[in-house]
């Protein structure tokens, strides 16, 4: 199963100004760092999005290996690319994404710009920002929490 989640406001706190520079910006949100490894240990591709462009590549991966998160792949926007074409390209099973209520609510959430042929495909699930994804492993392994 692909699994594509977001970074920044989904999986990770990231303080103000400080994120654009130090991997000390970041702080994983609740049990995200165990979350995300339990299901890439159970076979599942993770493909991890930031906020970031693919010019501070680099930079985000510095982040996610500091604090030791398994992934298939992280992904970046390069300069005329929309999230939703990250997802289209990836095609994920379950894309997982907060609420963006700091950027106007659910109406911003990258699933919504998905086209419908593709979204029809894809188990979103949005949780609400920086809350964490604690709770979505019930949701992707049907209870299974080993």
């Amino acid at each position: 199963m692909k699994i594509m989640i977001f970074i920044e406001g989904t999986t990770f706190y990231t303080k103000p100004v400080l994120f654009l520079f130090s991997k000390y910006g970041y702080k994983p949100i609740g049990n995200a760092v165990e979350v995300i490894n339990s299901l890439h240990g159970k076979g599942h591709d993770i493909f991890l999005c930031s906020y970031v462009r693919r010019s501070r590549y680099n930079f985000i991966k510095s982040v996610i290996d500091f604090y030791g998160i398994d992934y298939t792949e992280i992904l970046c926007r390069g300069k005329a690319e929309k999230y939703s074409d990250i997802v289209e390209r990836i095609r994920p099973d379950v894309l997982i994404e907060d609420d963006c209520k700091s950027i106007g609510g659910v109406k911003n959430c990258c699933i919504n710009d998905v086209r419908e042929d593709i979204r029809a495909n894809i188990k979103s699930i949005i949780v609400p920002e920086f809350s964490g994804i604690d709770g979505i492993i019930i949701e992707i392994d049907g209870g299974n929490n080993d």
